[in-house]
């Protein structure tokens, strides 16, 4: 079940949030939050703060997912926030960051475990084109309810597809760690120590969710290729170029089951 879906409640929808930039949208969430929260509007702005000073909150299409884990919070909160204005929410960046649309999320420093399987259903709704284009486009909580009605059809899509997700972002983890450990090698900074044990706590996570033997499969063809996992790209596989017939490309898409190249053996996924 998408536990997300019953979180968002009338009272954690936000509508015309005003702010010009990242932190006086914080600012002005936090404000919101705290009147229906258990903690302060300064301790909430403080833990989105904290998270954020780590590593940008952005993860695309015009949503961000700004998140504080707050010590004896006590349980996992999840807000909604339309903003009145698009912001540059990474205005430090050289490249545009466009954002009109937040999810916040809000859980108890000691339950990492809770907060990490919000974040990744908010991951799977964000990568639902038909569900995002709609959710953007609502101004109300009447509205947002009715689409996420709707979504509640993609649990069992959500179940057989997650599998494949959770890969995928236990790939992207592995990398991640690569980088800061070999950043941490070379730089002594406490900041890039704090992101590698994020990034490491979140990847036990994924791997307490991988079903026991697709993990075991995934650890077979990455120990014997190098890479397990294989991006569908023009009706090829972007691991052996070989051409997968249309048939196959429709049920990787369906994503029922797990599919793996029929030449060289490595799992397949499609982003569209």
């Amino acid at each position: 079940m998408l536990k997300i879906i019953d979180k968002i409640t009338k009272e954690h929808v936000f509508e015309d949030l005003e702010s010009k930039d990242k932190e006086s949208l914080f600012r002005a969430l936090s404000e919101k939050i705290a009147p229906v929260a258990s903690a302060s509007a300064d301790t909430i702005f403080d833990a989105f703060k904290k998270r954020e000073d780590e590593y940008t909150t952005n993860i695309g299409n015009g949503v961000a997912v700004p998140h504080g884990r707050i010590q004896g919070y006590g349980k996992t909160d999840i807000f909604v926030g339309f903003l009145k204005d698009e912001i540059n929410y990474d205005s430090d960046s050289d490249e545009k960051s466009p954002v009109k649309l937040v999810f916040a999320i809000l859980s108890d420093l000691d339950n990492p475990q809770d907060y990490l399987l919000n974040l990744s259903q908010i991951f799977f709704l964000v990568n639902q084109k038909e569900i995002l284009d709609k959710v953007m486009d609502t101004k109300s909580y009447d509205e947002l309810s009715s689409v996420l009605d709707s979504f509640k059809k993609l649990d069992e899509k959500f179940e057989a597809e997650k599998q494949i997700k959770f890969l995928i972002e236990l790939e992207r983890a592995e990398i991640q760690i690569k980088a800061y450990e070999l950043y941490s090698s070379t730089h002594s900074q406490q900041k890039s120590d704090v992101v590698l044990e994020e990034y490491k706590k979140y990847k036990d996570t994924i791997l307490s969710k991988i079903d026991v033997a697709v993990l075991e499969n995934y650890k077979r063809i990455k120990e014997n290729k190098g890479e397990a996992l294989a991006k569908i790209e023009n009706y090829k596989c972007s691991a052996c170029n070989v051409a997968i017939p249309k048939m196959t490309v429709n049920e990787v898409r369906r994503q029922n089951q797990i599919i793996m190249c029929f030449h060289c053996g490595r799992i397949l996924f499609t982003t569209d």
